[in-house]
């Protein structure tokens, strides 16, 4: 059982609105949304629902609402426990929580796990079932909060009070000005002839102190360049409401806090959203750095947070079509790249425009609440009916016919592919957003081949590629798979639910019994699919992508799957097949420099034997092969080079080289230098994230290090640091290591790579590995 909230005070009532005086707040891995979500509402109490792993966050964000807004009288947590991954366990705290909410309360369901979110909804509309404006969900594009029934908060989002430190505090992050903030503010302290007040700025910092008396040291011409950035921002959002712009500053290093983790040249906020400006004289010195750049940003202030390059050169010396060229991961991240002659033109001469520029925002959606905070007419949709006597998940459930399946289709596709092997449908319905549209044909033939593989194994095993083709067109195939018209809105719960409800009505069998499924898709999409399953009388169900298990709403935990068949060549999109040695195939004259191909070769070698008798493949980064573009290979070590594959289990292997050939386009030079324990850990959390992208909780990272290649301490730390791990920073604690391999379940610990950090052949070496298997359930 989890703990029970921090401190009390529940009592009836309500605000003198008539809204309810009780704020419930799902927490999860972003603490943004529900800081917004307290700060709008402005509940005289305030209840934070989180998991044991978000404990901390959520401590933050009770603190930051309290701080911040003085309605906040009372804010409490609770603890939902560990396993926020099945229905059963999150329904039996979220009773003790119903139990203990005395009268009205609101739901905003934005943060915590799917499982947390659909429980959530489903109870609150069983007890408010026609307040939809009780129920809401952050869509932080378009900044607003939306209902159940689509409409949305008339007002829109209050972040007021919300500062550019009070975020990063938020994200655990302090941020302290630096002997730099002196110079600019010196600097500009020359240009107007007197003090210029900067909202909080005071001395302290590192670096030469005399730089801070302005005239004694000469400033460089990339100290000039920040400092006339700050002059422009602030000239131009001077009268912004919730803008803010402050100089330099640095991010103290957890371990030490005499040294920086990091900085950012400016820092410009708008509402809830904050620009991270870096100033480099050189643009070819931009592609390099973008990776790191935007990470440490994402780090300091959570999704919201976007990075501007700035650099002294000719408008298109750098864009972010170069940047995307030279790392392909970087293909459609919040990134802006402008010369400082462009900042200074005309494009960029009003506040609105240079809003527009850096801090878009998608058009919110047209409908509004007629009455904020009462009833709103409830939405379509029959009311539910008895749920089944067994699970039709469970594979050994006898069903009269096979169930219909809905799911959502979000960032990879190996939990629908979980799903369909899991329930074996007679037809699976899937939604989709506009972002996900292009994966439909790949996806369409990926479940067809799963459930061939499940119901016809022998079949299957003795098919070549083409006859295999030809049989997942015909039989029957094409029928079961089926999907939306168009695209949904990914934040509107309302627009999900009536598509699911017409999928249902469309394609439901006499005795056929409904599943959904809320593995992948967006919040909102979950929460969609588990109204309109709820009012059919079906179930809703939750799969594991990394311990196959079942866990149904209704029925509990009904089992674990099978492992699912996978067209690996379909879900590693910038991979291809690798027959034969890493040695033998790589680029030799940049990539075989940045990353060390033996070392890969000698863990892949490994896990094989390990794996045994498993069939282990192995797909290798395109970029990284001999024939590839130059330019991407650059950033080679930035992604998984070796992906090795079993079953449905990913296992990534990374070894970034500590020296890196790098590229300046400026000179056309090419310059071996020392990347350092952070560039290091940069690159392989890089790697770890892009397969946390591809394959979910489904695969793991290897971070492969040769003991004599210097020290890997500062580079674990500065992982943990990226990976959120002892998120409130300072000196390790008892409860701070990592968890032993066999209980990985989250998201984050996915991305967190592991550290190798042996000699091939060595005991060492093996046992390392075999903890990642073992890891992967393998």
């Amino acid at each position: 059982m989890g703990r029970r909230a921090d401190l009390p005070g529940d009592s009836d009532g309500a605000g003198a609105d008539g809204a309810p005086a009780t704020l419930v707040v799902l927490a999860g891995t972003s603490p943004t949304p529900a800081l917004l979500a307290a700060l709008t509402f402005a509940p005289r109490r305030l209840v934070l629902v989180h998991s044991s792993d978000t404990a901390r966050r959520a401590a933050r964000i009770a603190a930051a609402a309290r701080r911040l807004c003085p309605a906040i009288e009372v804010a409490r947590r609770f603890d939902v426990g560990g396993d926020v991954f099945d229905f059963r366990a999150v329904a039996e705290r979220f009773a003790a929580l119903s139990a203990d909410l005395r009268g009205d309360w609101r739901l905003c369901y934005t943060g915590g796990s799917k499982v947390m979110s659909a429980h959530a909804v489903l109870l609150h509309a069983e007890r408010f079932p026609d307040r939809h404006g009780w129920r809401s969900y952050l869509d932080a594009t378009s900044e607003t909060l939306r209902y159940t029934d689509g409409t949305r908060h008339s007002t829109g989002i209050d972040s007021s009070a919300l500062t550019a430190e009070e975020l990063a505090r938020l994200h655990g992050v302090e941020l302290r000005p630096s002997d730099r903030t002196r110079v600019q503010e010196a600097w500009l302290r020359g240009r107007s002839g007197g003090a210029r007040p900067d909202g909080g700025e005071h001395p302290g910092g590192q670096g030469a102190r005399g730089r801070e008396e302005a005239g004694t040291t000469p400033l460089s011409s990339g100290e000039i360049t920040e400092a006339k950035l700050l002059a422009l921002f602030r000239r131009r959002l001077a009268r912004v409401p919730g803008a803010e712009v402050l100089g330099n500053r640095v991010m103290p290093d957890p371990r030490s806090e005499h040294d920086a983790i990091g900085d950012f040249d400016l820092i410009v906020r708008y509402r809830h959203r904050v620009l991270c400006v870096e100033v480099k004289r050189d643009p070819s010195h931009i592609p390099d750095a973008a990776g790191w750049t935007l990470t440490k940003a994402q780090r300091a202030f959570g999704g919201a947070a976007r990075v501007l390059f700035v650099h002294d050169g000719a408008k298109g010396d750098c864009s972010t079509e170069q940047i995307a060229a030279y790392d392909p991961e970087l293909s459609g991240a919040p990134l802006h790249v402008r010369s400082l002659g462009e900042l200074s033109s005309r494009d960029f001469g009003t506040a609105r425009r240079l809003i527009d520029g850096f801090f878009p925002a998608a058009p919110p959606p047209a409908r509004t609440a007629a009455a904020d905070d009462g009833a709103a007419p409830a939405a379509p949709g029959a009311s539910a009916s008895a749920a089944p006597a067994t699970c039709p998940a469970d594979q050994h459930a006898e069903a009269a016919n096979a169930p219909l399946l809905l799911a959502g289709l979000g960032g990879n596709r190996l939990p629908v592919l979980g799903a369909a092997r899991a329930c074996l449908p007679g037809r699976a319905v899937m939604l989709f957003t506009r972002q996900s549209e292009k994966d439909l044909p790949a996806l369409d033939a990926s479940v067809r081949r799963t459930l061939l593989a499940a119901e016809e194994p022998e079949e299957f095993r003795s098919l070549n590629r083409r006859r295999l083709a030809q049989r997942l067109r015909h039989g029957g195939y094409p029928d079961r798979v089926k999907f939306a018209e168009a695209a949904v809105d990914a934040a509107d719960v309302a627009d999900t639910a009536a598509r699911a409800r017409a999928k249902i009505d469309l394609y439901r069998g006499p005795n056929a019994p409904v599943v959904a499924d809320i593995t992948t898709g967006t919040k909102a999409m979950s929460t969609g699919l588990a109204l309109a399953a709820h009012e059919s009388g079906g179930c809703l169900v939750y799969v594991s992508p990394l311990t196959r298990r079942v866990s149904c709403r209704t029925h509990g935990p009904v089992g674990h799957h099978p492992p699912a068949a996978v067209e690996w060549r379909h879900l590693l999109r910038g991979y291809r097949f690798l027959n034969g040695a890493l040695t033998e195939a790589v680029a030799p004259e940049i990539a075989a420099r940045q990353i060390d191909a033996p070392l890969i070769d000698a863990a892949a070698e490994q896990v094989r034997a390990l794996a045994a008798p498993a069939e282990v493949a192995a797909w290798v980064d395109e970029t990284a092969v001999a024939g590839a573009p130059a330019l991407p290979q650059y950033s080679a070590p930035q992604r998984p080079t070796l992906i090795l594959t079993a079953a449905d289990r990913a296992l990534g292997l990374s070894a970034p080289r500590r020296t890196r050939l790098r590229y300046f386009t400026s000179g056309d030079l090419h310059v071996e230098q020392a990347t350092g324990g952070g560039g290091w850990a940069h690159d392989v959390f890089a790697a770890a994230a892009l397969l946390n992208v591809r394959c979910g909780t489904a695969g793991l990272t290897a971070a492969l290090h040769r003991p004599g290649d210097g020290d890997p301490g500062r580079a674990l730390d500065l992982i943990d640091w990226f990976a959120w791990w002892r998120a409130d920073g300072g000196a390790p604690s008892a409860d701070d290591s990592a968890p032993p391999a066999e209980m990985i379940t989250g998201h984050e610990d996915t991305r967190r790579p592991r550290v190798v950090s042996a000699e091939p052949g060595t005991p060492e070496f093996r046992a390392a590995l075999q903890a990642q298997l073992t890891a992967l359930r393998l």
